[in-house]
């Protein structure tokens, strides 16, 4: 008997470490950015685009947050002519497919005049510090926005975000302390809650159940970061968001299930708009029909940043 109980412990605790291992693994991949587990797509290469070619050509400044001994770095371009009107433009992960931010930058700088800032968030570019998916990210584009109005003198501010970056733009826009100056929000192929979207991930890339790992991940991450993964619900600060607030997602979505889109867009009060952009997949949503894209995002943010 006692050997069968011996043999059901030695089980238990190989079942455990596996799983510990794993659990290790899946948080490395998400913090680091390593390629330990298959959770995340592989990394994306680009091939150069003609708005690439552009936006070489451009004055574009660097510079650095303020507020924090870690390095924080963002490129800033000036409109032309001068404007008060300053987009923040937030990438993508670029393990998640297309994160180019150049035809956008492009876009709001020499179609619409306005400056435009692109932070690079925590772990990404410049920027020091583990992922997180833009929980802590938030934090950091408040204070962003807050230098950006004192140095610049900016009036009507956008947060336009890409994935990651549109998860990070809606959790920044819940503070009660975002700036008065933020007057509109567009977030695109925005998670809704980052364990649920976590879930989804493991399902679609892992072979295995990877629920009890993930559990183990997100208390690696309480150790190292200060929050379980199951805290940060881009759902509840969309819920406080007083701003008017766009959502743009491709109904070919294989990253983020186009479900969550309509779990944000039901929880945002006030001004709102969907616009779910057929057969675009994840981060091709401007690239799909650029014309259609350019004419919705006008009608929706001009007239909230009109100068009087």
């Amino acid at each position: 008997m006692r050997k069968w109980i011996l043999i059901l412990l030695l089980i238990l605790f190989g079942i455990g470490s596996l799983i510990g291992y794993d659990g290790y693994r899946l948080q490395h991949t998400l913090t680091k950015a390593s390629d330990r587990s298959r959770l995340l797509p592989a990394k994306q290469t680009n091939p150069d685009t003609t708005d690439q070619a552009w936006m070489k050509r451009q004055d574009v400044k660097t510079i650095q947050l303020k507020t924090t001994g870690e390095a924080r770095v963002g490129r800033y371009l000036t409109g032309s002519p001068a404007s008060d009107k300053t987009v923040v433009l937030l990438a993508d992960d670029v393990r998640l497919g297309s994160s180019e931010t150049e035809p956008l930058i492009r876009f709001y700088q020499e179609q619409l005049g306005y400056n435009v800032f692109v932070p690079d968030r925590r772990g990404q570019g410049g920027s020091k510090g583990p992922l997180n998916y833009g929980w802590l990210d938030r934090l950091d584009l408040i204070e962003w926005t807050n230098q950006l109005i004192e140095e610049t003198g900016t009036r009507h501010i956008i947060y336009h975000g890409l994935g990651v970056g549109g998860a990070t733009a809606l959790l920044a826009a819940g503070e009660p302390t975002v700036p008065k100056q933020v007057k509109v929000v567009i977030a695109e192929g925005a998670y809704a809650r980052l364990d649920d979207w976590l879930q989804s991930l493991a399902k679609a890339n892992l072979l295995y159940p990877a629920g009890p790992s993930l559990a183990v991940a997100s208390i690696l991450n309480k150790v190292e970061q200060d929050f379980f993964y199951g805290d940060v619900s881009v759902t509840r600060q969309t819920s406080r968001i007083m701003v008017p607030t766009l959502f743009i997602q491709g109904t070919e979505d294989k990253i983020v299930p186009a479900r969550m889109v309509y779990e944000l867009y039901q929880a945002k009060p006030g001004i709102k708009q969907l616009y779910p952009v057929r057969g675009a997949g994840h981060g091709m949503t401007y690239s799909e029909n650029a014309g259609n894209y350019e004419k919705r995002l006008r009608l929706f943010v001009q007239p909230f940043v009109t100068t009087p």
